[in-house]
């Protein structure tokens, strides 16, 4: 019995500390939170950034999508190519 009450204490000590510990840094997080948006700065993608920045990053993101969208078109005509002329290969090796 002796012992549960000693694992009892050392629970809720634990709980008491992990606390202590939660509260610690939801301060610390909100103080940094607080400290950035005075300086005009807001979370995008795990930075503090200010909306200039942003606005260049997403520029970047949309040509990056573009040129990835045209490489899936071509990617697809030529697959498209390729198994036309090795239709046409085969169907001129292979006997009917």
């Amino acid at each position: 019995m002796a012992a549960k009450k000693t694992e009892d204490d050392l629970t809720i000590r634990i709980r008491n500390l992990r606390k202590e510990i939660r509260e610690k840094v939801e301060n610390e997080l909100l103080k940094q939170c607080n400290e950035a948006q005075k300086e005009g700065k807001y979370p995008w993608e795990g930075m503090w950034l200010s909306p200039q920045d942003i606005e260049k990053i997403q520029e970047k993101m949309k040509k990056r999508d573009r040129i990835v969208f045209v490489e899936i078109i071509a990617f697809f005509l030529l697959m498209i190519l390729f198994s036309r002329g090795l239709y046409m290969f085969l169907t001129l090796l292979l006997p009917r």
